[in-house]
């Protein structure tokens, strides 16, 4: 829906922009009141009377203001993988809807400045076990924020400031996970500098946290962690473009706290219907027990897209690792991360102490229907380490050398997307999940059973 005549705006695209540092950003009052406020009534103070020329302008005319929003309801059939108390493969089976309502307004008052403000609704209706984090938060606000052009010349710099989703590069690290019903915000700042050649990012944000004592409260910054760095992309070379950044993660508990810094860089393009990505780093910092930390990741894919064959098939090779440790909790640590789309749909493990080898095809029969098959081949990159569920949380709290095998298991993911238009699109899935030799051979794992996933989504965006 449009006011004023601004045009539509479709998540996507707004997301697309709101990556670049570009997009319309967080919230203004509205525009009645700030009149007003500024004592424009009839008689109103006259020195003010510019500023209420401006304003009036602005709602009689088009172009400046649009609402949108989006409602997506999903089904999910989960068998042994259910999170439980432990995550992973549980032994608990559940069926469930989720629904989730979003509704942002957003504009640009002028050249220099706007603003995004966004509420979002999210439940989760007949299940029989807890719900997971990610799945509801009812009646908040997600996104509230303002974009301010600072300077323009060769680049242009733009301030962001209040709350605000955070997206980064290949998103292995910092997102706002798309397939998650609750999303993930951030309060802070980001500076964002752009030119021909390149495009630059210093952060400080604070995650926006979900009471777990109840569903309804507000969420609010967690004083306990920061989230800060620079993250930059060159985007001059013929055949690919370059990340370079740093990423740092602070946290601070009770017991003692921990921090996290990371330099990686990303490598990928295309050349002649060949893809290719490489992203790796170095992570250093202090352990939650004191102890100095040093850690890595590793992606490394190559594929080749067939745009000459029937229904444009492409396929691509990755490898995972992200490393462990011989201590619990002392490998690689990620931020906000993207781990449902890059390391198995069914979510049973996090991006530590993991090696996983994936072969992923997609086709396209028409322009509105994408069929994907994906297979991945998980490992412990650290046999003396444990696997990790998303929340970073030792898999069943097993300890340090307990791991009889290091052989995961095999997950296949097979997903049907078909855009029925701009505004609706229908999504059905169905992965399974071979349990390797590693549950067979693990004292104190709940389950060596093999677990299976089916769920199907509508959404409509407006």
């Amino acid at each position: 829906m449009v006011l004023a005549g601004m045009g539509e705006a479709t998540e996507s695209t707004v997301g697309w922009i709101n990556d670049l540092g570009s997009g319309i950003g967080g919230v203004a009052e509205p525009a009645v009141g700030r009149i007003d406020d500024l004592g424009c009534e009839p008689g109103g103070s006259p020195c003010h009377q510019g500023v209420c020329d401006d304003i009036l302008d602005r709602l009689l005319h088009p172009g400046w203001l649009t609402v949108g929003g989006s409602y997506r309801a999903r089904h999910h059939r989960e068998i042994n993988i259910r999170p439980g108390t432990t995550g992973g493969l549980s032994g608990l089976d559940d069926t469930f809807w989720l629904h989730q309502v979003r509704l942002w307004v957003e504009g640009r008052w002028n050249s220099d400045l706007s603003f995004r403000v966004e509420g979002i609704d999210a439940s989760s209706v007949g299940e029989e076990y807890q719900p997971r984090a990610r799945e509801v938060n009812r009646t908040d606000l997600y996104q509230a924020h303002v974009n301010a052009v600072l300077s323009r010349g060769d680049g242009t710099w733009t301030a962001r400031i209040g709350r605000q989703e955070i997206r980064y590069g290949s998103a292995r690290l910092m997102m706002a996970p798309g397939w998650a019903n609750r999303r993930r915000s951030h309060d802070g700042a980001r500076f964002i500098y752009e030119s021909d050649d390149w495009e630059i990012n210093p952060f400080w944000v604070q995650p926006a946290t979900r009471s777990r004592a109840t569903f309804t409260k507000f969420d609010n910054p967690n004083p306990n962690q920061q989230l800060y760095g620079v993250f930059s992309t060159y985007k001059a070379l013929e055949y690919a473009d370059v990340d370079i950044y740093w990423l740092a993660f602070d946290i601070v508990r009770s017991s003692g706290g921990a921090r996290y810094d990371t330099f990686g860089t990303r490598y990928y393009g295309e050349r002649d219907d060949y893809l290719y990505e490489f992203e790796g780093g170095v992570q250093v910092g202090a352990n939650p027990d004191d102890t100095n930390h040093i850690a890595g990741f590793f992606t490394g894919g190559v594929g080749r897209r067939f745009s000459k064959l029937l229904w444009d098939p492409e396929f691509w090779v990755y490898f995972d690792w992200a490393s462990g440790a011989d201590t619990v909790g002392n490998g690689f640590h990620t931020y906000v991360q993207r781990a449902h789309y890059y390391l198995g749909f069914m979510d049973i493990f996090g991006r530590r102490n993991l090696e996983d080898l994936n072969l992923r095809l997609t086709v396209s029969p028409t322009e509105k229907l994408e069929l994907l098959l994906w297979c991945h081949f998980f490992q412990l990159a650290n046999g003396n380490d444990v696997p990790y569920n998303l929340n970073m949380r030792p898999y069943a709290g097993l300890p340090a050398g307990s791991a009889g095998d290091q052989t995961l298991g095999t997950e296949l993911d097979c997903m049907v997307t078909y855009d029925v238009n701009e505004q609706t699109q229908l999504r059905f899935g169905y992965s399974y999940f071979w349990a390797g030799t590693f549950y067979d051979t693990t004292p104190g794992v709940p389950t060596n059973q093999d677990g299976s996933f089916l769920y199907g989504h509508f959404q409509y965006k407006f």
